[in-house]
C-alpha cells in the first residue's frame, strides 16, 4: 500500500500501469458534509495498491490521460456515482470502463454487492464497517486505509472471472454497450425550484401543509449548509412532512413530534423551526403551493393493456436467460415502448431501451 499525497508522486506511480487493467474507487463525504466531495481515490494495477489524497493538494491530472484512454481498462464496481463525481470536481471523463457490479448482473448474480461477489468468486471476506465513514478525516486510521485497498486489490481478477462467464453466456457485447452508457454519465445541475415536491408523502399533502413543507425543507437546507452535515442529518424526510401534517404551533406541541431532534426542542432551534411554520400559516389562500398530481400515464386503459403486454413478454425473456426481469426493461421503459408504440412510433426508437435490450425483446413483443 502507498500513500500518494504529491502530484509528482502521483505521476511517478502511474508510470507503472502500462496497458493495464486499471482497478479505481474513490470514496466520498456525502454521509458528513453538506456538499460532498472526493476524499481519497483508490487505484489497483500489477501487485500496487495506491492510496491517492486529493484533500493534501494531490493533482489528478496525472491520471487523466490513462482514465481518458480507452486502451487501459478501467475496473470498477457501482461505478455510476464514482465517474459523476470525477467528472463534478475534476472534470474527468473516464473510458474503457468495465462494471463488475454490471458484469455480475448480466451473468444472473442476484447478489451483486462487491462483498457478496468476492466472497463467493474468490474466497475474499471485504469488511464493510468503514463504508460510512467520514473520509475527509486526516489522518486515516490504519483500518480505514486498508479498508480502501481492499475495494480495488481485488478488482481485476474479479473483471476477469466475470468477463470470462459473460463470453461464454454471448453476453459481453450487452455488457460492453451498458459501459459505453456508463461513460456518458454527467452530474446533473438541479435546476428544480421546488425540490421539496419530491419529498417522500409531499404529493399526499394539501395546500397549506404544502406551504409548511416547503418552509421546513428550505430551514432544513439552510441549516444544514451553515453546519456543513447532509440536510438529512438536521431533519429527516418523514419527520419533516410530519411537521407538516400536524403544524406545531407551540413549543409543546414539538414534543409530540416523532424523531424531532433535540435541537428544535429547545432554545434558538424551537424558535426558528416555529417560526417557519409560522410563515406558512401566515400566507394567504392565493398564495399557497397548488397540489400537483403525478403525470404519468395511469388512466388510459389501453396504455395499462400494452404495458402488461410489454411486462409479460418481458417476464418470459428474463425467466428462460435467468436474469432479473428490471435488468432487461425496467417499469419506466416499459412505460415509454408502450406510449410510443400507441403513438405510431416505432417502439426501438424509446431512448430508454438499449440495442442488446431490444433485440432480445422486440421479437416477443411484436408476436401476436
Amino acid at each position: 500500500m502507498e500513500w500518494i499525497a504529491h502530484t509528482d508522486a502521483l505521476a511517478d506511480a502511474l508510470a507503472g500501469v502500462a496497458a493495464g487493467p486499471l482497478a479505481v474507487d474513490l470514496e466520498a463525504d456525502s454521509f458528513h458534509h453538506f456538499r460532498e466531495k472526493v476524499c481519497l481515490l483508490q487505484l489497483s494495477f500489477g501487485e500496487r495498491d495506491l492510496l491517492v489524497d486529493p484533500l493534501a493538494g494531490t493533482s489528478l491530472e496525472p491520471l487523466r490521460p490513462l482514465l481518458q484512454d480507452r486502451g487501459v481498462r478501467k475496473v470498477m464496481h457501482g461505478a455510476d456515482y464514482d465517474l459523476r463525481l470525477l467528472g463534478r470536481d475534476h472534470a474527468i471523463a473516464v473510458a474503457g470502463v468495465f462494471d463488475t457490479m454490471i458484469a455480475a448482473r448480466l451473468t444472473g448474480e442476484r447478489a451483486f454487492g462487491l462483498a457478496a461477489l468476492l466472497e463467493k468468486h474468490l474466497s475474499v471476506h471485504l469488511d464493510k464497517s468503514h463504508q460510512r465513514a467520514d473520509w475527509s478525516l486526516r489522518p486515516l486510521s490504519p483500518a480505514m486505509a486498508a479498508y480502501a485497498v481492499e475495494d480495488t486489490r481485488h478488482l481485476p481478477e474479479l473483471a476477469a472471472r466475470l468477463g470470462a462467464r459473460l463470453a461464454e453466456l454471448g453476453r459481453l457485447p450487452w455488457a460492453e454497450e451498458e459501459f459505453r452508457r456508463l461513460e456518458g454519465v454527467r452530474w446533473a445541475v438541479s435546476g428544480d425550484p421546488e425540490p421539496w415536491r419530491k419529498i417522500k408523502g409531499a404529493s399526499a399533502l394539501p395546500r397549506r401543509e404544502l406551504a409548511v413543507l416547503r418552509e421546513v425543507a428550505a430551514l432544513r437546507e439552510e441549516l444544514a449548509r451553515t453546519r456543513d452535515v447532509p440536510q438529512f442529518r438536521v431533519l429527516r424526510d418523514e419527520v419533516a412532512v410530519e411537521l407538516a401534517r400536524r403544524r406545531p404551533r407551540v413549543r409543546g406541541d414539538l414534543g409530540e413530534i416523532p424523531g424531532l431532534p433535540r435541537s428544535f426542542l429547545s432554545g434558538s432551534g424551537t424558535a426558528v423551526l416555529l417560526a417557519a411554520i409560522d410563515r406558512a400559516e401566515a400566507l394567504p389562500a392565493e398564495e399557497l403551493p397548488e397540489v400537483r398530481r403525478g403525470t404519468r400515464i395511469r388512466v388510459v386503459a389501453e396504455f395499462e393493456e400494452r404495458v402488461k403486454h410489454l411486462r409479460e413478454g418481458r417476464d418470459r425473456v428474463a425467466a428462460a436467460l435467468d436474469l432479473d426481469p428490471s435488468l432487461l426493461a425496467p417499469r419506466g421503459t416499459l412505460e415509454a415502448v408502450a406510449a410510443r408504440e400507441l403513438a405510431g412510433e416505432a417502439p426501438a426508437s424509446a431512448p430508454e431501451l438499449r440495442g442488446w435490450q431490444a433485440a432480445l425483446l422486440l421479437p416477443v413483443w411484436s408476436a401476436p
